[in-house]
């Protein structure tokens, strides 16, 4: 049985002062998945570019319309929010990101109009067709923190209890 070592792998030659191939890279990152400006730069930058070539790089991305972290952040925002994550968690994904808060806020306050039915849904599909009542107080509170770990707020978990006739006080 053979195995694959890390070294198998085929290395990049570091960029360095190379407009044409730092810009091959970057089509490259914007094929597999859209990504902000930010995350573009440090790629480059990691990949050995110059950083007049990257500046270079990322203009022509602009002129393209390839790069654009407004639609990038409303993109990501739907994104997370399809996945059942809240707002909080969002905000937090894009400035991981490099989105200034500015886009990112209008990002989130795009994509999460409604926190607490985004909250709601999520909560049903962990209940999995179960009743909040059929719950004893210790798979509430695990629900609760679920919630919470996916970036809603304390209001919005409420919303979400109460609107499926439960209380977030426990029993």
């Amino acid at each position: 049985m053979t195995s694959r070592s890390s070294g198998s792998r085929r290395r990049k030659a570091p960029l360095g002062a190379s407009y044409d191939d730092a810009l091959n890279r970057a089509f490259d990152q914007i094929a597999r998945r859209a990504r902000s400006e930010a995350e573009v730069r440090r790629k480059l930058l990691q990949e050995g570019a110059d950083e007049a070539v990257v500046d270079r790089v990322v203009a022509r991305l602009h002129e393209l319309r390839y790069l654009d972290d407004d639609a990038f952040a409303r993109a990501r925002a739907r994104g997370l929010a399809a996945r059942g994550f809240g707002p909080l968690a969002a905000a937090s994904r894009l400035a991981l990101a490099g989105v200034s808060s500015a886009r990112a806020k209008a990002g989130v306050d795009e994509a999460f109009e409604s926190e607490g039915a985004l909250a709601r849904q999520a909560l049903e599909r962990r209940l999995k067709g179960r009743a909040p009542g059929e719950l004893d107080r210790k798979e509430k509170e695990r629900l609760l923190r679920w919630l919470a770990s996916r970036g809603f707020s304390s209001g919005a978990i409420r919303g979400a209890f109460e609107r499926a006739g439960e209380s977030t006080a426990g029993d």
